[in-house]
C-alpha cells in the first residue's frame, strides 16, 4: 500500500454526516488526499437527495475540492476501469473511482464492501 490516499465518496459523506472517527483523521490530518472528479458527482447526488440545504452542499464540496487534489478520468483509467469492472463485477463509476486510485498509486480509502478484498484497498467501519 503506499501512503497517498483516495477518499470514495462513502468516506467524504461519511465525514460531512460526521458518522466515522477513522475517516475524520484521515481527512483533518495535514496529508493531501485525492478525490475522483466521478465522487463530486456521487456526493452532490446523495446531498441533494437527501435535502441538505443548498449552501450546506456547496460548503461540503467547496471543503472536498479544497482538502483534496480533483483527479479527471482519462482515456487510461476509462480503459483500466473497463477490465476491472468485468473482473471483479463492479458498477463503471465504482471502477472508474477505483481505478483512479490504481493509476495514481494511491491506497482506496471506502465505506463501501464491494470493494473488499481488491487490491490497496482499506474498507473503513
Amino acid at each position: 500500500m503506499t501512503d497517498s490516499k483516495l477518499l470514495d465518496s462513502s468516506a467524504w459523506l461519511s465525514y460531512i454526516y460526521a458518522e466515522n472517527s477513522e475517516i475524520k483523521k484521515i481527512v483533518d490530518s495535514k496529508e493531501v488526499l485525492f478525490t475522483s472528479v466521478l465522487s463530486i458527482f456521487e456526493v452532490k447526488k446523495k446531498l441533494l437527495k437527501d435535502k441538505e440545504p443548498f449552501p450546506a452542499i456547496q460548503k461540503s464540496l467547496d471543503f472536498i475540492k479544497k482538502k483534496s487534489l480533483i483527479l479527471p478520468v482519462t482515456p487510461g483509467i476509462s480503459e483500466s476501469a473497463a477490465e476491472i469492472s468485468l473482473e471483479h463485477s463492479l458498477s463503471a463509476m465504482d471502477s472508474l473511482i477505483y481505478a483512479s486510485a490504481l493509476k495514481n498509486n494511491a491506497g482506496f480509502f471506502t465505506l463501501d464492501n464491494d470493494f473488499r478484498g481488491l487490491k490497496n484497498v482499506v474498507v473503513l467501519k
